[in-house]
């Protein structure tokens, strides 16, 4: 016979071979009697009544299986209505609180057991071979008729072993034999599986941890706290306790491994720890356990930050990879994932911020210069938001803003430049700006306002990482890149619109003359033949072709300027679930499309003058001049009508003061925008 799987299956067994007889020379046995004075099998009865026609002496419960010695003669002569035990099955009666003794004295035993006195001879007793109850620990140990596995003696052993009796049913036997001999430790070990979780659940608020486990759990925890870890957590220590586990000595260390994983599930923790830290901490010595040394780490930091602000670039960047080395590391500390060295992970990417603008943006033609930027440039601006969206104190933003405009103006005011100069040597054909996107049955277009180079290839990213095929290609928006102006260039009903008759930047349709609306824009685009899916939640006809918008990147950065690097995130996931809605409803591509990008300077972009009475319009950066006005800043053609005449602030100025956020000028970062295009799931 094969060994039963699990300690359940080896008791099934057992109770199974004793009710087995000779049919040859044997009558059946009426019943199989299990006496246990003790009552330590108890809890195991509800399980084993799952497999076994098992009847228990006791108050009246008969959906369970409990009742009095009549009830049970009754059961077993099968004369009650609700007899629910198999014609052929052999019934087991478990006799809670009886022992063999009790049952063999027929004169002396109590009246409640009369009833069944008379089975033992009609039946068998289910005991050891001498004649003893049947204990747990017997049945564990004995090779004759149990599973002669060894457990301790102990009376330790013995107590962990009945409260985890529960948990042991499902033990495979196997693996009790391999951990034998089966001592205290390992029986509260079956109670609290996860001895370092259930640590930190108690440290971090000790009264619901033990209100959430029954009292077998809490007294396996108790026992396993006093002889593995040294305390008793029936006394307030919380302080000691916390020191041990920022000391890590023996198991405390993966108590600590444990902590990392998740720490935001501890919240307590990190104050207890600050409590029992050292209250001093040498110049040096520095630990990834105590909050306070962190602390001054980031303080160290914050310092150095806002020094750089009268640091040239080179020295500025040289002091960041100096810092780099000395704090980098803190952004494996546990801290940085619970958001307390914000510091710490901004210097990330000030370091890539630092490395992206060692050079000037490259390029010797317009054309060139577009692949330089689509291909690394954007990574320094990628990196100027991830610097800012790591930071939200007052102290910590002004820290940063300090080292992103040592490093980042320079090179930010040289590749406005070099595109400006690229612009104006090569007097392009104004069209090479702003191309519609014309797309085929199956496609749907999402216009997102204001989706910038670099924020596009973070959508890119996120999309891949989930099994989206994505391609995106630069192209450069309508000049000036204001969305009244370039947002209708990329549509695709482009051609129905026309410059003329309009006094700002806004076109007009051409077959009326009337000044283009968002709903005169819808309408051109339902009479084309594209479904206008104007709720996030329309997802349209995927055999057709359909155009939606969404976003608010432009609106929050005019509104918030420098904190629109921690907006941008919350955009991008409702894009990418936007895209994710329409490629699931069955459209074969879906294309992301933009207007514009924008220049984004923490402590706001310089400013510069344009005489206002040469202006018809003006912009931020950008503004229409008058007709036979002059001006020695530079001029490109308006994208919608070539004798118009837009101004251009130089550089990265501004025509209005304190801008941290602007558009409408020649930059890469304005008018190099990406277009999107996403299919299915390979």
């Amino acid at each position: 016979m094969t060994t039963p799987a699990t300690f359940l299956g080896a008791l099934v067994d057992a109770l199974r071979q004793a009710g087995i007889y000779n049919r040859n020379d044997q009558v059946p046995p009426a019943a199989v009697l299990w006496p246990d004075k003790e009552r330590q099998w108890e809890a195991l009865a509800p399980l084993l009544r799952e497999g076994l026609p098992l009847l228990t002496l006791g108050s009246y419960d008969p959906v369970q299986g409990i009742g009095p010695a009549y009830w049970l003669r009754c059961m077993i002569a099968r004369t009650l209505p609700g007899d629910t035990l198999p014609e052929d099955a052999t019934p087991i009666i478990y006799l809670p609180g009886i022992s063999r003794q009790e049952i063999r004295a027929v004169e002396e035993c109590p009246k409640t057991l009369q009833p069944l006195a008379e089975l033992q001879y009609r039946g068998v007793l289910w005991t050891q071979r001498n004649g003893r109850d049947w204990t747990i620990a017997a049945f564990l140990q004995s090779r004759d008729g149990g599973l002669g596995i060894e457990v301790g003696a102990d009376q330790a052993t013995r107590a962990a072993l009945q409260r985890a009796l529960v948990r042991l049913a499902d033990e495979p036997v196997a693996r009790l034999r391999d951990e034998a001999p089966l001592r205290a430790p390992f029986f509260d070990g079956l109670l609290t599986p996860d001895e370092p979780r259930s640590l930190l659940l108690w440290l971090n608020d000790p009264e619901a941890y033990r209100q959430s486990v029954v009292s077998e759990e809490w007294a396996a925890f108790c026992a396993i706290c006093k002889q593995k870890y040294g305390f008793d957590p029936t006394r307030e220590e919380f302080v000691s306790v916390a020191e041990s586990l920022g000391q890590r000595y023996g198991g405390w260390y993966q108590v600590w491994e444990r902590y990392e994983e998740a720490p935001h599930s501890y919240p307590r923790i990190p104050e207890l720890l600050r409590q029992a830290g050292p209250q001093q901490l040498s110049l040096f010595e520095r630990s990834e356990v105590w909050p306070q040394s962190n602390e001054r780490e980031e303080s160290d930091l914050r310092k150095k930050l806002a020094a750089l602000a009268q640091s040239a670039s080179e020295e500025a960047r040289v002091a960041l990879y100096e810092l780099e080395q000395r704090h980098g590391f803190r952004r494996e500390w546990v801290w940085a994932r619970v958001g307390k060295a914000p510091l710490a992970v901004a210097l990330g990417s000030l370091v890539e911020l630092a490395k992206a603008t060692e050079h000037a943006l490259g390029g010797i033609t317009l054309e060139s210069m577009v692949v330089a930027y689509a291909d690394t440039g954007w990574r320094a601006d990628a990196a100027v938001l991830g610097a800012l969206a790591a930071v939200e104190s007052l102290e910590d933003v002004n820290a940063v803003k300090a080292a992103v405009r040592a490093v980042y103006r320079p090179w930010l005011e040289a590749t406005a430049h070099a595109f400006q100069q690229r612009v104006k040597a090569e007097a392009p054909d104004q069209h090479r700006f702003g191309a519609p996107v014309q797309t085929a049955n199956g496609t749907c277009i999402i216009f997102s306002d204001a989706l910038r180079y670099d924020v596009g290839q973070r959508l890119v990213s996120a999309l891949g990482e989930q099994g989206y095929r994505c391609e995106i290609v630069p192209r450069l928006a309508a000049l000036p890149p204001v969305t009244a102006t370039a947002k209708p260039a990329i549509s695709p009903v482009a051609n129905l619109l026309t410059g003329q008759h309009s006094p700002g930047l806004t076109p007009t349709v051409a077959a009326t003359a009337s000044q283009l609306t968002a709903e005169t824009l819808r309408k051109l685009l339902d009479d084309a033949g594209y479904q206008v899916l104007r709720d996030d939640n329309e997802l349209g006809d995927p055999s057709g072709r359909a155009w939606t918008e969404m976003g608010a990147i432009d609106g929050y950065g005019h509104q918030h300027g420098w904190k629109v690097a921690h907006h941008v995130s919350g955009e991008l996931h409702a894009l990418q679930d936007r895209i994710e809605a329409l490629l699931g409803h069955g459209w074969a591509q879906v294309i992301v499309v933009t207007d514009h990008g924008w220049l984004l300077l923490p402590g706001n972009l310089p400013k510069t003058n344009i005489p206002e009475h040469l202006t018809a319009v003006r912009k931020g950066r950008c503004a229409r001049l008058k007709p036979l006005s002059k001006t020695d800043h530079q001029t490109v053609d308006w994208f919608w009508d070539d004798d118009v005449r837009i101004a251009v602030a130089p550089d990265i100025c501004c025509y209005e003061a304190s801008k941290e956020y602007e558009h409408g000028g020649l930059s890469p970062q304005e008018c190099i925008v990406p277009v999107i295009t996403v299919s299915a799931k390979a």
